[in-house]
């Protein structure tokens, strides 16, 4: 009796449906910038894919052009991060093109904001760690607790006073 492994019959299954192809064109738009390099991310992003044509936003009009040069490296790149090749082709388009950079350096400067929990919230912390009779799990849930209050925080989903340090 053949026995098959999990990860080899889904492979299979996958591979005789389209649902493979749908998977390594969703690759490209989470990855791009890992396929591409940082510097040509900050500038172009995938727009879409049609029949094997992947869409390409660019900034303007002299990256256009300059990426236009390296279409064929650019499929290259992109191809070799995917079990198998499914890009064609590539159109340039101008684009409007958010920076990452910006970005980062905003999460940089969010970095820097001491985020101050207020007073109620704390408490509820400390009411829902009380029941944890093991003090070392019961120290450790509070801190996992705080920690994702700040994340929350800095995400702007609780809103709080914020002090710099």
């Amino acid at each position: 009796m053949f026995v098959e492994n999990v990860g080899e019959i889904l492979q299979n299954t996958l591979s005789r449906t389209r649902l493979e192809k749908r998977l390594n064109e969703i690759t490209i738009f989470l990855k791009y910038e890992d396929m591409v390099g940082e510097n040509i991310a900050e500038i172009s992003r995938p727009t879409f894919i049609r029949n094997g044509i992947l869409f390409i936003g660019v900034k303007n009009h002299i990256w256009m052009h300059e990426l236009y040069m390296l279409k064929l490296e650019l499929m290259d790149k992109i191809n070799s991060h995917l079990p198998s090749p499914i890009i064609k082709d590539i159109k340039f388009q101008i684009c409007d093109i958010k920076g990452t950079k910006k970005a980062k350096a905003d999460i940089r400067e969010k970095k820097d904001i001491n985020y101050e929990i207020p007073e109620k919230i704390m408490d509820f912390v400390y009411n829902i760690c009380q029941d944890i009779d093991d003090e070392d799990l019961r120290e450790k849930f509070k801190l996992l607790m705080i920690k994702d209050i700040k994340f929350k925080m800095k995400r702007g989903e609780i809103l709080v006073h914020t002090h710099r340090q």
